[in-house]
């Protein structure tokens, strides 16, 4: 059975522990705590926030949302506060066909010779170029300065 301890409790234990002089471990043992919360607790990083108990239909509203939201998954659970791992299980759960995580494909990219090649796609097509990566998005006219589009796409890919 999982004790629940308050911050005050938590406290007055790495208080204990501190003046007992014994390792983490035989502490531990001792008084039944797990070893790695004393340590969180000890280090000051124990800050979890309380388990929420979410409903289906919130859970379908969550996932909806980050799905929606073109942010990875890890980078939108963080900014949520929710585990990332939470978000599969309550896919799995609710029968939710889990989405992978976006991640970003890389493709080589030599200025030079696209500007060469670009220079020659120019002067046979009058129609501009639109490239989309994720949730960016350029369009630019056929007479956009192909060294300008260049600099640009670099400065997107260090900015990646």
């Amino acid at each position: 059975m999982v004790t629940r301890r308050t911050p005050a409790e938590w406290a007055d234990i790495v208080e204990a522990f501190k003046r007992s002089g014994q390792t983490q471990a035989s502490f531990c043992r001792e008084h039944g705590i797990n070893e790695k919360t004393l340590g969180a607790h000890v280090r000051g990083r124990e800050s979890v926030k309380p388990m929420i108990k979410r409903s289906a239909e919130e859970w379908r509203t969550l996932i909806t949302e980050q799905r929606s939201s073109g942010i990875n998954r890890n980078a939108w659970c963080k900014k949520k506060g929710i585990s990332p791992d939470s978000m599969t299980s309550a896919e799995k759960r609710l029968g939710v066909k889990t989405q992978p995580s976006l991640k970003p494909e890389w493709v080589e990219f030599s200025p030079e010779a696209e500007i060469t090649k670009l220079s020659r796609q120019k002067a046979a097509a009058s129609w501009g170029v639109k490239i989309r990566g994720g949730n960016i998005e350029i369009e630019v006219d056929a007479d956009y300065p192909v060294e300008k589009l260049v600099i640009l796409i670099e400065r997107l890919v260090k900015q990646c």
